[in-house]
């Protein structure tokens, strides 16, 4: 099948760091392994914040990107016979329509303050460019069907698939109206909410990275024969337990160490300045113990104070963000592997780091909350505490620093628990069929 991949957000950019980055290019990669050709369309064709690439219009070229983003597109050794064709359409914000937004930086600065006003725009305008640019590069290619990644204020993808008389099969990974108003500030609340339960009632699959997300789906009148819950997954041959850390190990002087490892995004709700009160604790009593953070995130700068603040200068590492390709690296340098999200009302995440850790057979250490209680069964697959319960943290986390043969074998169950079914691969073969399924009902 020919397959038109949406995806809208600005903040997403498709050779990013971030999660959302990596699931974007990680669904593509398993519907090419599948022998699919891919269609990406997206505004955000670069590395991260000020990186863009000038990539030429529906070509699948890559020579303008940087030879370590590349790789984000290539598989190890072996897998490329049947890969499916990848093609890439950039879609800027149209020039009339950003000098229109640009007049609002001058409103912003008249009143002397921000406001969302401009992204909130900007988010609502570029469905008119996306809808014209799309629309003929689907059309050229004669789509078969459009994926889409949820998108704030995202209606083109629905309107370019209802023209193409094709299936729309929408991905939501947040209820983006209420976290955008939690997190960032919502202008247009209202017209938000309404366009989310428009988004979410007029597609023909809602495909929710979790229960609480199909609960929330449902809840905005979506019905629920078109809702589905289909987790994050992960690739089990690019995250495996034969990949050697002892590079990472040495060049981090983390030799003879037992290394306590989390990889993210440094956000308030990962949970992580419980873990650094945790791991004081824990090096006391265990001086051979060491903790290494992976990623980078607002909260870098207060972690890295508080860990000089508990004298753990020397003993927690930060490595700031590292390429996707280079993360299983990082992840086989630890011994144990840590989740500890904060406590939240909502919790509605299919956390991407849990199924690396566990395909790459990690003993993982996970806060008992959400989703997150739904993969990790405790004692089998890995060891779950109560969220934000330091001492419930110290405490797992000890039993496994003391006891590595428990560690192995939560490791080798976790990982085959990801091969029985929780694989990138497998979530394209959902969705292939979901579209089959479709196409054969409208025949």
């Amino acid at each position: 099948m020919k397959i038109g991949y949406i995806s809208a957000d600005f903040g997403v950019p498709i050779f990013g760091h971030k999660g959302a980055s990596t699931h974007v290019r990680e669904m593509v990669n398993a519907f090419r392994r599948l022998g699919h050709e891919v269609f990406i369309v997206s505004p955000a064709m670069h590395i991260g914040k000020g990186e863009a690439f000038a990539l030429k219009k529906g070509l699948n070229e890559l020579a303008s990107i940087p030879a370590p983003f590349f790789k984000l597109f290539e598989y190890p050794q072996g897998r490329q016979d049947n890969t499916g064709g990848l093609f890439f359409l950039q879609v800027p914000q149209a020039a009339l329509r950003a000098r229109m937004l640009a007049e609002l930086d001058k409103w912003d600065h008249l009143r002397g303050k921000k406001s969302r006003v401009k992204p909130e725009l900007r988010n609502q305008l570029y469905n008119l460019t996306l809808f014209e640019s799309a629309l003929a590069f689907f059309r050229r290619h004669t789509i078969d069907f459009i994926y889409e990644r949820y998108a704030l204020f995202g209606m083109a993808g629905i309107r370019i698939a209802r023209e193409l008389k094709i299936p729309h099969i929408l991905e939501i990974n947040a209820p983006l109206a209420d976290e955008q108003q939690r997190w960032r500030g919502l202008e247009m609340r209202e017209l938000a909410r309404t366009t989310e339960r428009e988004i979410l009632c007029s597609t023909d699959r809602v495909l929710a990275v979790s229960n609480a997300l199909k609960e929330f789906a449902l809840s905005c009148n979506a019905p629920a024969e078109r809702v589905a819950v289909l987790p994050n997954a992960v690739d089990p041959e690019r995250f495996c337990a034969q990949i050697d850390g002892a590079e990472v190990r040495s060049r981090l002087s983390l030799e003879q160490k037992c290394v306590i490892g989390f990889i993210g995004s440094l956000k308030p709700w990962h949970g992580l300045e419980s873990l650094l009160l945790a791991f004081a604790r824990l090096h006391a009593s265990h001086p051979h113990t060491h903790l290494l953070i992976v990623g980078d995130g607002p909260m870098r700068e207060l972690l890295q104070a508080n860990a000089v603040k508990n004298g753990l200068a020397e003993t927690v590492t930060f490595t700031g963000n590292v390429h996707h390709c280079d993360v299983p690296r990082y992840l086989a340098a630890m011994d144990i592997a840590l989740a500890p999200f904060a406590p939240m009302e909502q919790f509605y995440f299919s956390p991407l780091k849990i199924f690396e850790y566990m395909a790459m057979a990690k003993p993982v250490v996970a806060a008992q909350i959400g989703q997150v209680q739904e993969i990790i069964k405790e004692g089998e697959t890995g060891k779950l505490f109560a969220p934000g319960d330091v001492d419930d943290l110290l405490r797992v986390v000890t039993q496994l620093v003391e006891d590595a043969n428990s560690r192995k074998k939560l490791g080798q169950r976790a990982r085959e628990w990801i091969l029985a079914g929780h694989t990138w691969d497998h979530n394209a073969r959902q969705v292939v069929q979901i579209v089959s399924y479709l196409m054969a009902a409208h025949e």
